[in-house]
């Protein structure tokens, strides 16, 4: 997959979800993108992750609901969950936390890549992510194109994710932000070219919301 051959994601992803499967073998994960607009066609990271993390719970989510029924039945998706719809509408991202049952130890976003879609994604999903868990947004480097900045509500054009990022950042680093850093469920934020990985909290407050306040 594209994920280390364009992309150096073996940076993020080895230092964290290797050592992360290693410490939780029965992790519960899900990838936002199967894949099935990529000229390889669908699957290549789900092959990657039967191989790697063979005791995970594994969810994939995709939008292209034709590809997911016509491959739905092939060994390459044996024993993976699956799931259906736009990632960036709130309604959906409702759906799969219920089908699902959320409480995901990773979550992985590399679907649309729109601001908006990545965005909502992340405000309904980051509190469906365990303490401790990780969740990762690839291909960011194409946040500022106009053509990725369509807006979906609540999210408008305004929002560049990285830009978001930068936010939280300041909160974790400024001793300024103190109130903010004591209700921060982050533990941290790890950037790389094109992505970046964010921790949470062993403690983390499910109910907080203390990213949410302003956005």
């Amino acid at each position: 997959p594209d994920k280390v051959t364009r992309h150096s994601y073996q940076t993020m992803y080895g230092r964290f979800l290797l050592p992360y499967y290693h410490e939780h073998p029965t992790m519960k994960m899900l990838e936002i993108g199967l894949g099935c607009n990529m000229n390889y066609g669908p699957g290549a990271s789900v092959s990657l992750y039967k191989t790697l993390f063979p005791q995970a719970e594994l969810w994939e989510a995709e939008f292209v609901e034709k590809c997911v029924r016509q491959y739905r039945g092939s060994e390459m998706l044996q024993g993976i969950n699956l799931l259906t719809g736009d990632q960036g509408d709130y309604g959906t991202l409702d759906k799969w936390i219920s089908q699902s049952g959320g409480n995901f130890d990773v979550v992985i976003d590399d679907g649309g890549h729109q601001n908006c879609q990545i965005w909502n994604s992340f405000m309904k999903l980051w509190p469906a992510v365990k303490p401790g868990g990780l969740y990762f947004i690839e291909d960011m480097e194409v946040a500022r194109h106009d053509k990725k900045r369509q807006p979906q509500a609540p999210c408008d054009s305004d929002v560049i994710v990285p830009e978001k990022l930068k936010e939280m950042f300041d909160v974790l680093i400024y001793e300024e932000y103190g109130q903010e850093r004591r209700e921060s469920d982050i533990e941290f934020i790890f950037c790389q070219a094109d992505a970046c990985a964010l921790g949470k909290k062993l403690d983390a407050d499910p109910a907080s919301v203390w990213w949410n306040k302003a956005n």
